[in-house]
């Protein structure tokens, strides 16, 4: 890893579709800013989106007939364009489309990217999993954040799928939520059970930044379940574990 993280201060959190990553880390950052610690949230699953995201605007151009076509036809004929793309096309439209990390935030075309209409729209979600296939597009990402992680002076919250053996391996704390497929379905905007069950499948056998099985986290990696956990409760736990691991943080 060519970059070496300077600044120390990383929580690096896994886990795969509506465990509660992004809500916990959103949650983390509350407390810390209330409690006057400097933080950032990076969340790698955003950058994924981002170039889906351009990809998919890309690809829909591409598609024949779409004039009488419905947006959910195109969308669809779309995302089948998108699985055929190289690293070299995603990493051409990333370029292209100016996706940046400032402040935690994913910027498109110089501006931060619109979450909901974006970064959660149709298909991108599918289409964030088939970008990160590619090694090249997951190496150009962790160097994207490591970066950003330099640049801040505070603490940087990352979420994502591979974050604790891939991304920042080398991260003083580094955790993997897990939660059941029907609670996972029950919290989730965006998937179906049987979506959620395929993607997480997906992503723990693919060849590159593979989804760690809580059977095996990797080395250093604590596991938490959150099935029974609210979003407060989660965040009061772990922010036990982060007063045990960075010696000047405010006590909870």
């Amino acid at each position: 890893m060519d970059i070496e993280l300077s600044n120390r201060k990383v929580v690096a959190v896994d886990g795969g579709t509506a465990t509660g990553k992004g809500r916990l880390i959103e949650e983390l950052a509350i407390l810390l800013r209330s409690k006057g610690v400097p933080v950032v949230h990076v969340s790698t699953g955003s950058i994924y989106r981002a170039v889906a995201y351009a990809a998919l605007e890309a690809a829909a151009d591409m598609v024949v007939g779409r004039a009488d076509m419905t947006p959910e036809q195109i969308n669809h004929a779309a995302l089948a364009l998108v699985r055929e793309m190289s690293a070299d096309e995603f990493l051409k439209l990333a370029r292209q489309r100016q996706i940046e990390l400032h402040g935690g935030v994913v910027w498109i075309d110089g501006v931060p990217a619109e979450v909901d209409e974006q970064l959660k729209g149709p298909g991108v979600g599918t289409g964030a999993s088939i970008a990160g296939l590619h090694l090249p597009v997951r190496e150009w990402e962790t160097e994207l954040v490591r970066r950003q992680i330099n640049e801040f002076d505070g603490f940087v919250l990352i979420d994502g799928r591979d974050i604790g053996h891939t991304v920042v391996p080398d991260a003083p704390l580094k955790l993997l939520l897990v939660v059941a497929p029907e609670v996972a379905a029950q919290r989730s905007r965006e998937h179906t059970l049987e979506e959620i069950v395929e993607r997480d499948e997906r992503d723990r056998t693919r060849e590159h930044g593979a989804l760690r099985h809580p059977g095996d986290p990797g080395e250093g990696v604590v596991v938490l379940a959150t099935d029974k956990h609210t979003p407060e409760s989660l965040r009061d736990e772990v922010y036990e574990l982060m007063c045990g691991v960075f010696a000047d943080l405010p006590a909870a």
